[in-house]
């Protein structure tokens, strides 16, 4: 039975290994149709006799030395590929000649017993030199198959391939893979996203991660693997005291289940064992069942000068300048070639191994975006830095203890949301110009279809959402406790803070309507999960802690859902003063902090009547605090306004940065997270 799903285009020889008694049988079919009988491979070739075959590999490899003789390399290489399944190999390999592909034949085997699926077939020799080892052939590429119910299609990859690190034990390790990717992140053709390293390598806080968005396409974890005691493969992370804690594999793959019907493609595992079969399964077997398109993973414990080497060349080939360039089974074939030039021959390249759940090794296409889904240039093309001048206020502000107010202006899918709602009244009585502010367009779907129905459209389009907006991620790492506004329907922010900032205890106030009562309250305490509250507790103190206030509501960080402000008649009757939607100690504690600290304004404009009314409610006829700053985009027209005060509390104006986001968040990125306290 071979992999699920649909064979993309190219020719391929799957075989399937299993145990029959002590010996071995091989099941063939070629991509052509072919079925040769199946095969032993002889009493010389018995479990006992594969076994020591593993070990003599493993001891080389532990040694870091060559395989000195390659005589039970090749034995075993003329024992498999002998009778029919032999004849079907020179066909395919003929065919692949006289149509002149450029791509070798896929071998992919399929070990069905655990013993089988330990062994290094990857180190098999065939008749052409002591070096015509299977896993560095040019005309064949080894793989190993999976038996996986999650259906299977080619899907290609635009623009920048995604890569997240994953190093609970070494903390410099992603900066050294990163020097050596620096090449192909200069040329676009690698977005290197922010690694978990140290406190972030919690089981929870790496969890987290992984459900929020951008997913990587490439998820690469450095550190130890293992079994627990039920034999079950796990990945050593941390607990909340920085221990070592294992995280079940089988866990993993569920969590990244999501992630794999989407961007995620590839799984690297640089850990010890990775690949081998435990009382269950693999990691890496259990990660490609579980829907992963690739994963390499390794056999064996090997040096660390090694491994290093073997990801350099490996990530050189899959994202580089390369002939190989996204054909991930290639690529892992350079890289064993690599380190047997680089170390002496060294067995050692036979570790790593390729498990493959689809019939194409080319997961990433490394085309450019299309026309029509290219994103949007922006206004002012050349990067800011720090120390730029235009950027002087800002860099200041926010080195100190300042309070966020981050508005819904861009940056979420509203522009979904806004194109349904069109959609739905395109054609009637009640359609309206496409440039009518959200409000009043949501307002004007309310009254034809009634509240409901705008609440499941929302729902519709936010639910699945969870944007990550790298603004949003940078300021993260700056913010200190106090007190913060964001106006976003989903928890964008909050799920920020918990990623970058771990150590902040965080609560998540929700304020309700009249008849709806106490306000909604989340806590997440380091190292624990989001609970809810009915209050806040009584040793609530913004110096030590963070408290995020949620007035446009929406999605709470635990995903419940409470009606979002969206209609002009919500904004009207559902943005009031803090003090008569917060208990009072509450209201003068949050009015306090916000009063007594510069605020960062980002999202709002001017023209939007309900962020004036906003920052009406927040500062009442106050001044917003001295050093205040708004962030535009270039090109916004409403600068003066803002440096004029027209519009803003007491019409008392603030500092004005007029700066593309993805650059000041590139800006933002340079310093210690948090600062000094």
């Amino acid at each position: 039975m071979s992999t699920s799903g649909t064979a993309a285009p190219g020719f391929w020889l799957e075989v399937d290994l299993a145990l029959a008694g002590e010996e071995v049988s091989a099941t063939a079919r070629g991509s052509g149709g072919q079925q040769p009988a199946p095969h032993m491979l002889g009493p010389a070739h018995s479990l006992e006799a594969l076994r020591r075959f593993g070990e003599w590999v493993r001891d080389a490899a532990v040694r870091g030395g060559p395989l000195e003789s390659p005589e039970q390399a090749r034995a075993l290489h003329s024992a498999l590929f002998r009778d029919g399944l032999q004849e079907v190999l020179l066909e395919l390999r003929g065919v692949l000649r006289n149509t002149g592909s450029k791509k070798p034949l896929l071998l992919r085997l399929l070990p069905r017993d655990r013993e089988l699926q330990a062994l290094p077939w990857e180190a098999l020799c065939g008749p052409l030199g002591a070096l015509d080892f299977l896993g560095i052939s040019p005309e064949m590429c080894i793989v190993r198959g999976v038996q996986s119910t999650k259906p299977w299609l080619p899907r290609e990859v635009t623009g920048a391939v995604r890569l997240l690190v994953v190093s609970p034990l070494d903390a410099e390790a992603p900066a050294r893979l990163r020097a050596m990717l620096q090449p192909a992140i200069d040329s676009g053709a690698l977005e290197w996203m922010e690694p978990l390293v140290g406190p972030r390598t919690r089981r929870d806080y790496v969890i987290d991660r992984l459900r929020s968005e951008p997913a990587p396409h490439i998820l690469h974890f450095i550190g130890h693997g293992g079994v627990d005691t039920r034999g079950a493969p796990v990945l050593q992370l941390t607990d909340a005291d920085g221990a070592s804690a294992g995280l079940p594999v089988e866990l993993l793959a569920k969590e990244l289940a999501g992630a794999f019907r989407g961007d995620l493609r590839l799984v690297v595992l640089e850990a010890c064992e990775g690949a081998q079969p435990g009382t269950l399964t693999s990691a890496a077997e259990l990660l490609a069942q579980g829907g992963a398109d690739a994963v390499v993973a390794h056999l064996w414990p090997v040096k660390t000068d090694v491994a290093r080497a073997c990801s350099r060349a490996f990530y050189r080939a899959l994202v580089g300048d390369t002939r190989h360039r996204g054909d991930v089974a290639r690529c892992l074939h350079d890289a064993r070639s690599t380190v047997l030039t680089e170390f002496n021959e060294s067995a050692e390249a036979f570790s790593p191994v390729l498990y493959l759940r689809g019939s194409d090794t080319t997961l990433f296409s490394f085309r450019p975006a299309r026309a029509n889904s290219a994103p949007r240039a922006p206004v002012q093309a050349e990067p800011v830095r720090a120390e730029d001048p235009s950027l002087r206020g800002l860099m200041d502000l926010v080195s100190r203890p300042f309070s966020l107010v981050l508005g819904d202006h861009g940056g979420t899918p509203d522009d979904d949301l806004r194109e349904l709602l069109h959609g739905r009244m395109r054609g009637t009585p009640w359609a309206v110009p496409e440039a009518l502010p959200m409000s009043a367009l949501a307002q004007r779907f309310t009254l034809r279809f009634g509240p409901k129905t705008l609440d499941s459209h929302f729902q519709e389009v936010f639910r699945d959402a969870m944007p990550t907006l790298p603004l949003v991620e940078a300021l993260a790492r700056r913010l200190r406790p106090g007190v913060h506004i964001t106006l976003l329907r989903m928890p964008v922010l909050e799920q920020a803070l918990a990623l970058h900032r771990p150590e902040l205890p965080l609560y998540v106030i929700q304020p309700s309507t009249p008849d709806e009562g106490s306000a909604l309250i989340r806590r997440r305490l380091p190292g624990q999960d989001w609970e809810p509250l009915d209050t806040l507790p009584l040793d609530f103190d913004p110096s030590r802690d963070v408290a995020l206030v949620r007035l446009y509501r929406g999605y709470l960080p635990d995903r419940v859902f409470e009606t979002p402000l969206l209609t002009e008649d919500d904004y009207l009757h559902g943005v009031r003063d803090l003090e008569s939607v917060l208990p009072p100690d509450l209201a003068d504690a949050i009015l306090g902090t916000l009063d007594s600290r510069p605020a960062l304004l980002i999202g709002l404009s001017l023209l939007a009547w309900h962020h004036r009314m906003l920052l009406s409610r927040l500062f009442g006829r106050r001044p917003l605090p001295r050093k205040s700053l708004v962030l535009l985009e270039p090109g916004v027209h409403e600068a003066e306004s803002w440096r004029s005060g027209r519009g803003l509390p007491a019409g008392a104006g603030i500092q004005v940065v007029q700066a593309d986001a993805g650059a000041v968040a590139e800006s933002l990125g340079v310093g210690t997270p948090g600062g000094s306290r």
